[in-house]
């Protein structure tokens, strides 16, 4: 977190801070409490995520309101706090990672409105925003493309996606007969493979795995049609930053 070096404006005693921490049983967003206390050792993923969305996104986001989709303890939102960003809200379905965002709100001193609930209810919040952040979240989707619909009717400017996704290799593909006459095709890209159980981690929650070509496409579908690059920071996490707008917020070509 680029806070890392600065106190936070209320924080909390060592000890406490200690305690703090130690009162939830996980906590999955690294975040400076003070006084050389974190909520988790070492760099976490999503910092290097923020780091990579950081190369588009303009140094002051200028009041600009900011959409966090499955914000968890806060991390996101608080960076957009720190750069500008005027209205933040932030959606959260699991109720541990809700309380530990209102906490470090409390500590960071800074304007967030936090809110319960799922992300295929987004367009429940009544609002429009300039910029939605929605890291590690579309995989976990029952119903991603009707979500980044959603999120497309609600957003006017941009949109920051970081994913599982299918790693890009040219052995990865599908053969699919189709059309009348039935004709077999190699599909390549544009795939997406459905996870029933927990075969991804191990983990019930995870539903569907996209390649880039697969995002890139609904994100075209929702309204961003204007792509950066694909970005891989690990093996089988995408990165990507979208626009609606040719006059977005973001730089496409520094991602």
């Amino acid at each position: 977190m680029n806070t890392g070096l600065v106190e936070p404006p209320k924080a909390l005693g060592r000890e406490e801070s200690l305690s703090l921490v130690a009162s939830f049983p996980s906590w999955y967003h690294r975040i400076y409490l003070g006084n050389g206390v974190w909520t988790l050792p070492g760099r976490g993923f999503h910092e290097d995520v923020w780091a990579q969305f950081s190369k588009a996104l303009p140094p002051d986001l200028g009041g600009r309101s900011v959409l966090d989709v499955g914000c968890n303890a806060g991390y996101f939102a608080i960076e957009a706090k720190h750069r500008g960003a005027g209205q933040v809200v932030g959606i959260e379905f699991v109720d541990m990672f809700l309380q530990q965002a209102r906490r470090l709100r409390e500590i960071w001193d800074v304007d967030v409105d936090y809110r319960q609930g799922d992300a295929h209810s987004i367009t429940g919040l009544g609002q429009q925003f300039n910029l939605v952040v929605f890291a590690g979240v579309l995989y976990h989707l029952k119903n991603p493309l009707q979500v980044l619909e959603d999120l497309g009717r609600i957003c006017d400017d941009a949109i920051l996606v970081e994913t599982e996704a299918i790693p890009e290799d040219p052995r990865n593909g599908v053969i699919v007969r189709q059309g009348i006459p039935a004709v077999s095709q190699f599909k390549r890209t544009g795939i997406m493979a459905f996870v029933e159980r927990d075969e991804l981690n191990g983990d019930g929650s995870n539903w569907w795995i996209p390649d880039t070509e697969c995002v890139k496409g609904m994100l075209r579908t929702a309204g961003f049609v204007h792509l950066s690059k694909p970005v891989f920071l690990q093996p089988t996490r995408l990165c990507m930053v979208a626009s609606k707008r040719p006059d977005s917020m973001l730089n496409l070509a520094a991602f």
